[in-house]
């Protein structure tokens, strides 16, 4: 009698915790999405080859449903909190461009960790990767609540359903960086080639390299260090930290850290202001700077296997030098590293087969991904007219793609918002940030490009379909701020803080 009441007893404590971990809150669940339609998609075939090209970042898919998803940092304002910051996500439903469900995602959310915060820009630099092993992808990003730190939302048969602060993240240490505590940024890729998925927070810090798989209190498995940039010149003054991108540039099964910076003025006509870009790999556990990789000035960076080869390639976003603000640069990988084995090529306005663009445009937002379905990586530039050295003019996405001569004028493509029913010259940074990723299942890479506007301008996002030809401008999927948040009265910056990768 004794043991029955013992077992008894077991199986009643044994349900208790069931029952109090199945009451524990969950962040609120995805919701039916408020979108739009233009025009008609042309039908088509897949592509025959549904590989990726090698270096484009994995799609997400968080309720692992096999229909890819979307997640977008909204750099706005939430309730009881200005510039809080929160972020919008669109679960893919496999039907065209369509989207089945939107979430909207903030601190203000008891299963989010942290209290939303003025100015505490949650959804900064949001990234999507599988962090615990798990087979479902879990998306992280940066807030800025107290001191700079890292969240994870986890994936789930229902969604993003909770989450955890990653403890001990270190802020970035740059001697020359004007304010490490407001620029920081936040990437993932595999940096040890133990097939787990890592994140780089911390430049300059002994444990800048979060290392996978992650346990569900946000806990990485381990830390390294990352170097600190070098200073790119003896009288720069300070910079500000522009952003991370990471992929295998050498074919050695190992993602390298590549992290762009911009100085303050010196005195100097804009075109001669620097724009330092490092370049880092594998080095006694963390990531350090060879000294045999230099890399041109540029604002903005992605990675993909553009000449398919097999190696990823570095596109780059030029700044200084001779090369236009509205031209895309490739430093193709090879085994030494980017830009060893061939000369850079450069693709601008001039390029035959490349629309005459404004000459004052700048590429601040670059993705790659197979468009047509050709098996080469093809390359969207966003020209949203917000950024630095980017003048009052038209606010477009340029598509160059990729074939065995690599990135050529051959096929480029142009849209601007009013191509897709929007409105043409609506000054709404229409460009801020690009995506390519295949929603819809036929090996063709859509292109998600955000227009995050301000307190004038309506934010919206927009898919196009990827086709045989290039970026359909029928077919097309808009979503608006109030597509995820609940009563419509926040205006959302979709974009502001980039589109998930």
């Amino acid at each position: 009698m004794i043991a029955a009441g013992a077992a008894v007893a077991a199986v009643a404590v044994t349900a208790a915790v069931v029952l109090a971990r199945s009451a524990t809150p969950g962040i609120a669940g995805p919701r039916a999405c408020h979108t739009a339609a233009h025009g008609t998609a042309s039908s088509g075939a897949p592509a025959k080859d549904g590989r990726a090209p090698a270096g484009t970042a994995p799609a997400a898919d968080f309720d692992g449903d096999g229909h890819p998803d979307l997640a977008m940092g909204a750099l706005g304002d939430v309730a009881n909190a200005a510039s809080g910051g929160s972020i919008a996500v669109a679960y893919g439903s496999g039907e065209g461009t369509g989207l089945a469900r939107c979430q909207y995602l903030s601190q203000n959310d008891a299963a989010i960790p942290g209290k939303a915060d003025d100015e505490a820009f949650f959804g900064t630099d949001v990234v999507a990767r599988d962090l615990d092993g798990d087979g479902y992808t879990d998306l992280a990003t940066v807030v800025f609540d107290d001191e700079p730190s890292v969240i994870v939302m986890w994936g789930s048969p229902d969604g993003l359903r909770s989450a955890a602060r990653v403890p001990g993240t270190d802020r970035s240490h740059v001697s020359w960086a004007l304010d490490q505590a407001l620029e920081e940024h936040l990437v993932a890729g595999d940096f040890d080639g133990d097939g787990h998925a890592d994140l780089v927070f911390g430049l300059g810090s002994d444990k800048g390299l979060l290392k996978g798989p992650f346990t569900r209190d946000g806990s990485p498995a381990g830390t390294g260090p990352v170097s600190a940039p070098r200073r790119p010149a003896r009288d720069i003054g300070s910079a500000t930290y522009e952003d991370l991108v990471a992929g295998d540039l050498d074919g050695d099964g190992v993602d390298e850290l590549i992290a762009f910076h911009h100085d303050e003025p010196l005195g100097t006509a804009t075109f001669e202001e620097r724009w330092p870009v490092s370049y880092f790999h594998a080095r006694r556990g963390g990531l350090a700077q060879p000294d045999d990789i230099d890399l041109p000035d540029a604002a903005a960076g992605a990675v993909g296997d553009v000449d398919g080869d097999g190696l990823a390639d570095l596109v780059l976003s030029p700044r200084r030098g001779k090369a236009s603000h509205s031209s895309v640069t490739v430093l193709h990988g090879s085994r030494a590293g980017p830009g060893k084995d061939e000369r850079p090529v450069t693709v601008d306005r001039d390029t035959p087969g490349v629309e005459p663009q404004d000459e004052d445009a700048a590429f601040p937002s670059l993705d790659t991904g197979d468009v047509n379905g050709d098996g080469y990586a093809d390359v969207v530039a966003g020209s949203p007219r917000s950024k630095e050295d980017a003048k009052t003019g038209p606010e477009e996405v340029l598509l160059l793609l990729g074939g065995p001569k690599g990135l050529t004028g051959e096929g480029a493509q142009v849209v601007d918002a009013g191509d897709i029913g929007g409105e043409k010259d609506a000054r709404a940074a229409f460009g801020l940030a690009v995506r390519l990723v295949d929603l819809d299942g036929d090996h063709r890479a859509d292109l998600t490009v955000a227009a995050p506007g301000d307190d004038r301008v309506r934010s919206s996002t927009w898919v196009l379909p990827g086709t045989g030809h290039g970026l359909s401008t029928g077919g097309v999927t808009r979503l608006y701020g109030d597509s995820f948040e609940h009563d419509g009265k926040l205006r959302l910056y979709m974009g502001g803080g980039g589109i998930a990768r």
